[in-house]
């Protein structure tokens, strides 16, 4: 690809609730989601707990990790909101493989590197790592942002530091709001090309793990994995369903098959929604839409 331009991604979704005001920008939050194909873009009403834009771009299947800067710089260039600065907070969201959970009661911060390696390659020359504390379940989420994303990420907000999480901790978080007392929820995420499986108990973490896909039947091999593992029958248990794949599509039939009883999962109740929002299904960007759980 000789350079990076409006060629190299498309704006899959863009919706604008007619409540934004322009002039609100200071009383608005952004979350900014980068991940290796895609990158989200939420502004929602902190005062008014209301969701008001929700972007969605897809990349090139040809853009390298190298290409990335450039394609999200020009994004941020060409849009008439993103560079503005008088925002009431940041979040941006990493989605990589790169991070461990570690009990908190075993965390120590000279140690990060260790953890690190145990599940990446990590590298402090390209990456650095960031940590979110998770009071409720009294574990820390340690996971890299490259350097180059935080360099021009800092230096297009200067004064408006943002905060760095990792997309696991969303999906975390955002389980564990609609999971109630002495219940266990069940729960897939697909991503685009990924499946993240979680489950929770009474408001605790019993299972996550994240898993490339490169063909079907890789969703029920990892499916069956973790349901043997954690003695889950798949003939009797609800599991819900997040993400990118329709109630109508052939793999939601083919995955329904093997598990009766998978449906699809509700949008969390954390803020209000306008009329506008009713095209998106309730169980499409549930990691988006759990930004503002991220209370520690």
């Amino acid at each position: 690809m000789e350079s990076i331009g409006q060629k190299s991604f498309r704006l899959l979704k863009k919706i604008k609730d007619p409540k934004f005001e322009i002039d609100r920008l200071e009383f608005y939050s952004l979350s900014l989601f980068l991940g290796k194909r895609d990158f989200h873009i939420l502004i929602r009403d902190a005062e008014l707990n209301y969701c008001l834009l929700l972007e969605d771009y897809v990349f090139a299947p040809d853009i390298q990790d190298h290409q990335r800067k450039g394609l999200l710089r020009y994004i941020f260039d060409d849009h008439h909101l993103l560079l503005a600065n008088f925002w009431k907070s940041i979040q941006f969201v990493i989605k990589n493989r790169d991070y461990t959970f570690i009990p908190a009661k075993l965390f120590e911060e000279e140690n990060i590197a260790a953890y690190l390696k145990l599940n990446t390659a990590f590298d402090p020359q390209t990456d650095e790592a960031m940590l979110t504390y998770h009071k409720q379940l009294d574990m820390v989420n340690v996971f890299t942002v490259p350097k180059y994303i935080i360099e021009m990420i800092e230096s297009i907000y200067p004064g408006n530091k943002p905060s760095y999480i990792h997309q696991s901790s969303t999906l975390i978080n955002g389980l564990l709001s609609i999971n109630q007392p002495e219940m266990r929820d069940v729960a897939l995420y697909i991503d685009r090309f990924g499946l993240h499986i979680m489950v929770v108990y009474d408001k605790k973490l019993v299972f996550y793990n994240q898993y490339v896909i490169r063909k079907f039947s890789d969703y029920l091999k990892y499916i069956r994995l973790v349901a043997n593992e954690l003695d889950i029958n798949l003939n009797s248990t609800v599991i819900q369903l997040y993400g990118f794949l329709g109630k109508n599509t052939p793999h939601f039939r083919e995955l329904k098959k093997a598990i009766p009883y998978l449906t699809l999962g509700d949008r969390p109740k954390n803020f209000k929604f306008g009329y506008v929002f009713d095209e998106i299904a309730d169980h499409q960007y549930f990691d988006v839409f759990s930004t503002d759980l991220m209370r520690f």
